[in-house]
């Protein structure tokens, strides 16, 4: 698995042999390398691309994913952050202004206090297109990470269970020994795919959710901004 998937990847399993693992908790991703929030990590941007003491909080996610999911893509879509004030910043507003109980008008406010700053509809618009299109990319890039861990740790140790039982029956002196042995690799295939199919369900359901919160955006924006 290249070292890339493998970053990837391991933001929400574990990827090492059984000997090497590490745990959740002590692995790579974006659980130990920062969190997209206001005052944390190097994602709280102004418009002109400045450190901002106050950035709004992001909106909460629409799914009920694992909470490594929502960091995960909160910091993807602030190291992906587009210089200038842009569909980032708007939806970020958007969700510290949850005070206002009108849609349209917490929409215009946003739109209004970055205008200011350069931002137009248009511009507003594409962006956002531009974060649906990282969302895709990324997405291409999990599930061929996915398909490699799938091989690594599911295919590759049941032919080794095969390889083991054919081992048996050529030599019965063996056999407890073996035996001992597909029991335990096959616990192991079990929870690896467990945990890459949890992974991938959870990836999806919350890649999904910022689409269509994104999706719905663009069609307000359309609506409300004039």
């Amino acid at each position: 698995m290249s070292r890339i998937g493998k970053k990837i990847l391991s933001a929400f399993v574990e990827t090492t042999d059984t000997k090497k693992e590490q745990s959740p908790e002590n692995g790579p991703g974006p659980g130990n390398n920062g969190t997209l929030n206001g005052n944390g990590g190097n994602d709280s941007r102004t418009g002109n691309g400045a450190p901002a003491t106050d950035a709004p909080e992001p909106r909460p996610s629409a799914s009920s994913a694992n909470p490594r999911f929502v960091e995960y893509f909160d910091k993807l879509f602030s190291e992906a952050n587009i210089p200038g004030p842009d569909y980032y910043e708007f939806s970020r507003m958007i969700g510290a202004m949850q005070a206002i109980p009108d849609e349209q008008a917490r929409f215009y406010a946003a739109y209004a206090g970055l205008q200011v700053q350069g931002l137009d509809k248009e511009k507003l618009l594409s962006t956002a297109g531009e974060y649906l299109r990282m969302l895709a990319a990324d997405a291409g890039h999990f599930q061929a990470t996915v398909d490699t861990a799938l091989q690594e740790k599911v295919q590759r140790r049941t032919a080794e269970a095969q390889e083991k039982t054919e081992r048996i029956r050529a030599l019965s002196q063996e056999i407890l020994d073996l035996q001992t042995q597909i029991t335990a690799l096959q616990q192991e295939i079990g929870e690896n795919k467990q945990k890459i199919e949890a992974s991938s369900g959870g990836y999806a359901a919350e890649s999904d959710a910022r689409k269509a919160r994104i999706e719905a955006d663009m069609e307000k924006i359309r609506h409300y901004i004039h």
